[in-house]
This record gives C-alpha cells, structure tokens and sequence, in this order.
C-alpha cells in the first residue's frame, strides 16, 4: 500500500477556511440525527448545490446529482428513531412534562429540549484529513467548492471517496478537469 504523500502545512495555514464547509457538514448531520460530521455529509452538501463547483465539476465527470444520493443512501440512513420522551411515564413518577418543558424555555428559550440532541457533534479524522488536503489543493486561495472535493477524493478511504469511485470518478480524473476549468 502506498502511503500518501502530503505537502506539510505551513504553520500560519489554519483550517479557519473549512469552516462553513464544516458548518453545512454539521446541519445535514444532524438533520439526519447523526452525532459525527463525516465526508459522506459534506459530498451531499456539495453535489446538491446547483451553483457550486463541485456540482459542475461532477457534471463533466457525467455524475449527477441524483447518483450521487443514490450511491450514499446506504452511508446516510437516518440514525434511526430517536428516544421518545413518554409524559404518562414522567407522570407515574411524579413529574409534570410540560413543566418541565415551559421551565426549560423560560431558561434557554423556545425549543430547548430538542435543541439538547444537536449540541457537539464529532468530526470524522478522515474529514479532518479531506480538508486538509482542500486547503493544500486551494493552496493560498480561497478555499472552493472543487478544492473541497478534490481533498475528499485524496483520501481513498474516506466514504466520499469510495462513493464517487464506485461512480466511477478518480482524484486524477477530477484533478485534470478542475485544473482546464469550466
């Protein structure tokens, strides 16, 4: 197996530029009830904006969206059903739910109860890894929908990797049709 080669990071590089990618990962994990933001949140994120870079540059890859959701349909299974909070249950042992409910809003405000779920998510080590790579492929510009990809595709065993290999994409491949431009 070869290991990758990787470019070390100056130390003023920071990943400071990733974030709204991180930010978009973190919304679609959770509104999949996934506690991790992993590569498989992030290339949804990317192929479903009909705008972005890497949309485009999947379509002259000949991916569509639509494949895309399908090859990560078995990866982004919603988490399951989430524990319900029975109040008959509550009541058996003396305690009211909903004021229970209107002292936590009064406190932290409306919804807080399920807000508590969607506190700290994990960052999967080869997201971590793929963004990396994103920056390294920006090298000093700004961090792109494309440069995201590409850093995902450099991590063969991230799940977004595997995904668009199945689908036939390889970094080389993507590399060669980012660097012509549209």
């Amino acid at each position: 197996m070869r290991l990758l080669q990787r470019r070390r990071m100056p130390r003023t590089k920071t990943i400071r530029p990733a974030e709204p990618y991180l930010a978009l990962g973190a919304d679609e994990a959770r509104r999949r009830g996934h506690n991790y933001i992993g590569t498989e949140h992030l290339l949804l994120i990317l192929a479903r904006d009909p705008e972005g870079g890497a949309t485009d540059l999947l379509a002259r890859l000949s991916i569509s969206t639509d494949a895309v959701e399908r090859a990560l349909a078995c990866w982004l299974g919603d988490a399951g059903p989430t524990a319900k909070i029975d109040p008959d249950a509550l009541a058996t042992l003396g305690i009211d739910f909903d004021a229970v409910r209107e002292r936590l809003e009064q406190t932290f405000g409306p919804g807080a109860l399920e807000q508590t779920r969607s506190a700290c998510l994990g960052i999967c080590p080869r997201l971590k890894l793929a963004l990396a790579y994103a920056l390294d492929q920006a090298d000093g510009r700004p961090l792109t929908d494309e440069h995201v990809l590409l850093g995902m595709l450099s991590v063969p065993d991230s799940v977004a990797a595997r995904v668009l290999g199945e689908l036939g994409v390889t970094l080389a491949a993507a590399q060669e049709l980012a660097s012509d431009g549209p």
